[in-house]
């Protein structure tokens, strides 16, 4: 273990460029605030996303340059939802918080993810076999899993479900080995700050969920 620490370009981690810097230290502020419930987080993502599509790309992580690139309206869509549902929360009385949904909708969720993974995976396939300007996907099935997943966790994240963060668990893993074995470490190293501070997330949600459970 000492071996491979020793071995690890530590300055290298920091990012080879300026735009993978500020990439992650936009996303890792973004990700923080949002488990904070802090509105302020979903512009920081918009940064993020634009930056890390250019990346993904030239990474040949095709489906990842698509999700990066679509994530730009889903941040603003999230920043819409929430804006609104917190004016909502203010006129009714009725706080806008973290919650749980009902067991048969959580199945549900499963069943369709899985589907819809699958049908994203063949579809890139398809899509790099009749388009030239679409480059051989690279790590198909997980890139196909993350970014499947991400769409799936940011739209539960903008309703505040607290199944948002159980996705973005297994979307962190996986992005920690993908960039890891691109030789990208600085997003490899960010998506292991982003599998810690889901947990952080879901800390902070779960406390709130269970206010609103015990409040009279």
């Amino acid at each position: 273990m000492l071996d491979i620490l020793k071995s690890i370009e530590w300055l290298h981690l920091l990012g080879t460029t300026p735009w993978e810097i500020l990439a992650t230290v936009s996303g890792m502020t973004g990700v923080i605030l949002i488990a904070r419930q802090n509105i302020l987080g979903w512009p920081l993502g918009l940064v993020w996303a634009a930056i890390s599509a250019c990346l993904a790309f030239r990474w040949n992580l095709v489906s990842d340059s698509i999700l990066y690139l679509s994530a730009i309206p889903m941040q603003v869509y999230c920043w819409i939802v929430w804006y609104h549902k917190g004016k909502e929360s203010m006129i009714s009385d009725i706080p806008f918080r973290p919650t749980w949904m009902p067991v048969q909708r959580q199945l549900l969720l499963v069943v369709a993810a899985m589907l819809s993974i699958f049908l994203w995976g063949k579809g890139i396939t398809a899509a790099a076999g009749h388009f030239s300007w679409v480059p051989e996907p690279s790590l198909l099935w997980r890139d196909s899993t993350t970014t499947v997943l991400n769409y799936y966790a940011q739209f539960l994240q903008a309703r505040k479900r607290m199944e948002n963060w159980l996705i973005w668990v297994i979307v962190n893993i996986l992005g920690i080995h993908i960039y890891w074995v691109k030789d990208a470490p600085i997003y490899s190293i960010q998506y292991a700050f982003f599998l810690v501070l889901g947990v952080y997330g879901w800390v902070q949600w779960h406390r709130k969920a269970m206010h609103k459970q015990v409040a009279p």
